[in-house]
């Protein structure tokens, strides 16, 4: 008797595995630090990209539990991302090296990347961004989107006084504390910073902008067509406007950045 009852159990459980559709298999989240799109809060994994990824999903699975969910610095979940065609990837600029490796949902965000400086840093205008720099100490995030576009814009023999940092948090208090005068990163990200540490966002600002951009959530390219089709779909639907405050995204947005833009 338990022989038969676990020879139906087994053909039960290979039946359901063939009819469930490849997209409904579990897929894997690589996320950086990266606030507001990605960040821990009281141990958990949360972020306006998670927020949309679920949104994206939502007809399609439930919410991601924590442990779908990874977090380590930028270049190790970029890696893990590439080895592991099912998964997601939270949240990157479309750059040439990586388009070919993944689909694209979005954009999640329109941001800026360029240098940041307090609002009483002297700042020259009319000239190169190497000789802008050249005055400064500049800090940068270690194989950001934003350093490789600075390295590629003043080359390899800029003689500038850059410090590489591992993390954006770094950089950020770095330009705090004046240990530098300035720090090449993302404006959204950077807001989200001063908003939650209760800092006057109006004493910062972007005095050089290197790239008008947009952010992205990867996908692996195993992941079917058809579930990227329906999860665009979802996001783009979020962007209609639904009533005079515009539309769920923007309020989803303004959860986090209350509004504030880092000024040129």
């Amino acid at each position: 008797m338990h022989r038969l009852y676990f020879a139906f159990a087994l053909c039960v459980t290979v039946i359901s595995v063939c009819l469930t559709p490849s997209f409904a298999l579990e897929p894997l989240v690589y996320a950086a630090p990266n606030p507001p799109f990605s960040f821990r809060d009281k141990g958990e994994i949360k972020g306006l990209s998670v927020d949309l990824l679920e949104a994206s999903l939502s007809t399609l699975r439930s919410r991601f539990s924590q442990d779908e969910l990874t977090m380590d610095a930028w270049n190790k979940m970029y890696e893990e991302a590439l080895k592991h065609p099912k998964a997601y990837l939270m949240t990157a600029v479309k750059l040439k090296d990586r388009e070919p490796h993944f689909y694209w949902l979005g954009p999640v965000a329109t941001v800026r990347l360029g240098v940041i400086t307090k609002r009483a840093t002297p700042v020259a205008s009319g000239k190169s961004l190497t000789e802008i720099l050249r005055p400064m100490r500049i800090a940068t995030i270690k194989e950001t989107s934003s350093e490789k576009l600075l390295f590629q814009e003043i080359g390899e023999h800029h003689g500038l006084n850059i410090i590489r940092v591992s993390t954006p948090i770094q950089g950020y208090k770095m330009l705090e504390y004046g240990r530098v005068d300035a720090v090449v990163y993302t404006d959204v990200p950077f807001v989200y910073h001063l908003i939650t540490e209760g800092q006057d966002v109006s004493q910062y600002r972007m005095a050089y902008v290197i790239l008008n951009t947009d952010y992205y959530i990867c996908a692996g390219k195993e992941i079917p067509k058809e579930q990227i089709q329906i999860m665009q779909t979802q996001l783009n639907r979020l962007k209609e406007p639904d009533s005079d405050k515009g539309s769920l995204y923007d309020r989803m947005m303004a959860q986090y950045l209350k509004g504030a833009r880092l000024e040129p």
